[in-house]
């Protein structure tokens, strides 16, 4: 009886949430409420965010900071100018800064992203080596992204492939170390398996290793992601690319112009969001569905 019940209720939800139309369950229509649950989710959660910077701010300048906290509304003001009256921000437009600045996060997490997962399957499929492959790519991951601009400008000298090597030093190890620890995750009785079944060492990797590892390399080129976007804007405050959005909350903080620093900051908040929350997810959501892991 209970389990009627339950079943009683959650046929309910559906039926309200409009998972059904015309009276028949839809795919569709379930789908179509979890983008909206989704986006409710986020919008409190950037709605909270919202609050805790207002409140802070208020209780900031009411014990007298000296060049007062920017409130919200002051930033979003300033991001409108910047976005839709053409309001020049030092020299080039927020468009041009924004666009520089993920050409370079591309380019680098591109590049990461293939290297971490070669070199990452290739540790985490021969057990051998993997302690051996290791070492250099804990230390390696051990160094602080801006460690590496000696290294970068020593290299390259300054400018955006100096910001691009320091982007990729750090992406290219943590995506690494993830690949190759979802691939030891597989259980040895599926490779042993395969074997069995006469399966070569090209089929075991790419039907069933990579497969069971799926969710650790989305993972991990998640995790990439979020380092390589928190690098860059680093990079580009110090290695002097002349355009970028880390470029130019060096150049707001430099004149003071803090309102416009916390524009910028909101524009990586909101590009770093959507890379998260929509591609890589949207990404991770698809592997979900294809391994039977999500309805």
């Amino acid at each position: 009886m209970h389990l009627w019940t339950d079943g009683e209720d959650l046929l309910a939800k559906k039926l309200q949430s409009g998972a059904f139309e015309d009276g028949v369950f839809t795919v569709a229509g379930m789908q179509r409420q979890k983008r909206l649950e989704l986006f409710a989710k986020t919008f409190i959660g950037l709605l909270i965010t919202f609050l805790l910077w207002q409140f802070t701010a208020l209780a900031l300048n009411a014990s007298g900071a000296a060049l007062g906290f920017p409130l919200p509304v002051e930033a979003l003001q300033r991001l409108v100018e910047y976005l839709f009256t053409n309001k020049s921000l030092y020299g080039h437009s927020i468009y041009e800064h924004i666009l520089a600045s993920i050409k370079r996060l591309l380019c680098a997490f591109g590049l990461a992203s293939v290297f971490g997962i070669l070199v990452g399957s290739v540790l985490g499929y021969f057990s051998r080596i993997y302690h051996i492959g290791m070492v250099p790519v804990a230390i390696f991951q051990m160094v602080p992204g801006l460690a590496w601009l000696p290294v970068a400008i020593l290299i390259f000298g300054l400018g955006d492939a100096a910001s691009v090597f320091i982007i990729f030093m750090v992406t290219a190890m943590v995506i690494t170390i993830g690949v190759s620890s979802g691939i030891k995750m597989v259980p040895p009785v599926y490779v042993n398996a395969g074997k069995m079944m006469g399966a070569g060492p090209f089929t075991i990797f790419f039907k069933i290793l990579i497969p069971h590892a799926a969710m650790s390399i989305v993972n991990a080129l998640r995790l990439g992601m979020s380092s390589a976007w928190r690098v860059l804007i680093s990079a580009e405050m110090v290695v002097g690319t002349g355009v970028g959005i880390g470029y130019s909350i060096e150049l707001t903080r430099d004149l003071l112009d803090y309102v416009g620093a916390f524009a910028c900051i909101l524009v990586i908040c909101l590009i770093g969001l959507f890379f998260d929350r929509v591609v890589l997810a949207g990404i991770e959501r698809y592997m979900r569905g294809r391994l039977g892991f999500d309805e």
